[in-house]
């Protein structure tokens, strides 16, 4: 008597657990001066998580560029302070569940 066993299996986990890159990015184009705010993230388990952060990032007003890094919880936004705050990006980020402290804050080197 042999027998075969299928099982299946489905993640049934947070919203922000879907496949992604590495490194999520975005960036605006022009060329808007700004400051750069580094932040160490918690609460990531996946690639998805950062993807998760990432979306909710671009619809803020005044995020010029982002790089989301996983592993490594870190995240590196470069915003226009007549825009929005660093602290309106952290609610951002603490709203969708995680948390973020500023490791570094500073202008942005011009090219």
């Amino acid at each position: 008597m042999s027998a075969i066993f299928l099982i299946g299996i489905t993640q049934v986990n947070a919203q922000c657990c879907k496949p992604t890159d590495h490194k999520a990015q975005t960036t605006n184009k022009t060329q808007e001066a700004g400051k750069v705010l580094e932040l160490k993230i918690t609460g990531m388990t996946c690639d998805g998580c950062s993807n998760h952060i990432s979306n909710a990032l671009k619809e803020v007003d005044g995020i010029i560029e982002q790089m989301m890094e996983y592993p490594g919880d870190l995240a590196t936004i470069i915003y226009n302070p007549e825009k929005t705050t660093r602290d309106v990006i952290i609610k951002v980020i603490e709203k969708i569940g995680y948390k973020a402290e500023i490791l570094k804050e500073a202008p942005k080197k011009k090219s």
